[in-house]
Formats: C-alpha cells, structure tokens, sequence
C-alpha cells in the first residue's frame, strides 16, 4: 500500500463516521423537540379540560358565568422530559376566551402552550375548542 491509499482510505473512513455521527444527533435532537411538544400539547390539553369544567349557566335562576378569561391567567409551567434529571423546560399556557354566537351561545376557547428549544426556536403548541353552555 502506497501512503496516498492510506490517506484516501483514512479520508473515506472519516467521512462515513462524520455521517453516522450527525445522523445520530440529528436523531436525538429530533426525538427530544417531540417529547417536549407531546409535553406542551399535554399541558394546553390540560387548560382546555379546566374550561370545560369552569361553570358557563346563564339560563339558571341565578346565572353563573365562570368561563372568562380573567379566571384563566397565563401560566408558568415545566415541561418535564421522562427519564431526564433537569430542570425541564418552561412553557407559557395563554388561554383566550372569546364569543362567537349569542343565539345559539357559543364561545371559542383558544389555548397556546409557547416554549423554546434550546434557546433559539420558539415552539407554540395550539388547540382550540367550542363550549356551549352548561344546561
């Protein structure tokens, strides 16, 4: 073997293990953004839930009206890795409120779960829903 067939073989190799090297991580950083996104839509799943369950009875004796969003503030919560000894990521939960109909009585409620991946790109996980009011 020549020197030259050496180092082509060495550059070859280097390559190859380059490749594997940022598939891997390519891999780990993308299973990591959907953990934290399967976490944050959790999250906002969890607010909708709480909105379902707040008191909307304007056709009772005496009205309740609970569903408003002063009773919804945003909200600091972590999004926790399984599995992961830190610290978790922070996430804001932003609930609007708003009507869409007075006959039939209808309101959106819109939910924002709003994160950051490692510091440079901000990630907002959204679900909306209609509630009508309790009977």
């Amino acid at each position: 073997m020549t020197l030259v067939e050496v180092i082509v073989a060495l550059a070859v190799a280097g390559i190859t293990l380059a490749g594997i090297i940022s598939g891997y991580v390519y891999c780990l950083t993308s299973a990591m953004k959907a953990e934290l996104m399967q976490a944050a839509h959790a999250k906002a799943l969890e607010r909708i839930e709480q909105t379902r369950s707040a008191v909307w009875a304007p056709n009772r004796g005496t009205p309740q009206d609970d569903l408003v969003a002063s009773n919804f503030p945003n909200l600091l919560v972590t999004l926790d890795l399984p599995g992961a000894d830190t610290n978790g990521t922070q996430a804001t939960i932003q609930t609007t409120i708003a009507s869409i109909s007075s006959s039939p009585a209808m309101r959106l409620v819109h939910v924002d779960c709003i994160w950051n991946f490692r510091g440079s790109e901000w990630v907002t996980n959204s679900i909306e829903t209609i509630r009508a009011p309790d009977q």
